[in-house]
């Protein structure tokens, strides 16, 4: 059985959904890595928000890869 081929609008926007996701790693980088004193203490929230960015693009990949029904 040959698995259907995912529809090419569906893959183009899940493309550019993990393209955003990236940006938003680099520019959440960019903001804990500012030596900002009002930023000190927000910090450990912005490591935070970045992990969690990092595991919503893992999970992307892995649904591109093996999307559901394949």
């Amino acid at each position: 059985m040959q698995t259907p081929p995912m529809d090419t609008g569906q893959s183009a926007e899940l493309s550019s959904v993990a393209t955003q996701l990236e940006d938003l790693v680099r520019r959440v980088l960019a903001l804990s890595e500012e030596d900002h004193p009002t930023l000190a203490g927000d910090r450990p929230a912005l490591l935070e928000v970045e992990r969690h960015l990092r595991g919503a693009i893992r999970e992307l990949e892995r649904f591109r890869r093996h999307p559901p029904g394949s």
